[in-house]
């Protein structure tokens, strides 16, 4: 893939290794998200590798359903780092379609919301915080319980 076709995209820069925990957990997180957003045509992840070796960097890329840097780009993965003072990972940057920072915290913003995160301004957060806001001081059965997708609960049998 050219990197020309990413121009216009909003872009997530995942800093990532597959000896690190907490991310083999949030990437899981990080796919269901991309699998929401990718069909809106203006969203790529940019895998960022921190592991130590090729052997490592190819069997935790093969789970993920973005792009990469390749592994053996060492300088461009380190310049990254240091670009966006990546101290500590997992770590989610988000860029828009030019290539200005959106935010650092992407990673935050995903595991709080989702796919409702996007397009990951700080305007959409704060008008998420204020609908959570909303909803504790307005809480009813339904508002906690019932989601999007659902509007039912189930029977340990699976009946709804």
């Amino acid at each position: 893939v050219k990197v020309n076709d990413l121009e216009g995209k909003t872009v997530g820069l995942y800093f990532s290794a597959s000896w690190c925990g907490p991310c083999r957990r949030f990437t899981p997180e990080l796919i269901s998200a991309y699998e929401g957003l990718v069909p809106k045509g203006d969203f790529e992840v940019v895998f960022i590798s921190a592991d130590e070796d090729q052997e490592q960097f190819d069997k935790y890329f093969s789970k993920m359903p973005w792009l990469a840097i390749p592994f053996s780009d060492s300088d461009t993965r380190s310049s990254l780092d240091e670009i966006f003072e990546v101290s500590g990972i997992p770590n989610l940057v988000i860029l828009d379609g030019n290539g200005n920072l959106l935010t650092d915290d992407g990673t935050m913003m995903i595991r709080e919301y989702g796919v409702e995160s996007y397009p990951f301004s700080t305007e959409r957060i704060q008008e998420l915080k204020a609908e959570e806001e909303n909803a504790r001081n307005n809480q009813s059965l339904k508002s906690i319980l019932v989601h999007s997708a659902r509007d039912f609960l189930i029977y340990n049998d699976g009946r709804k």
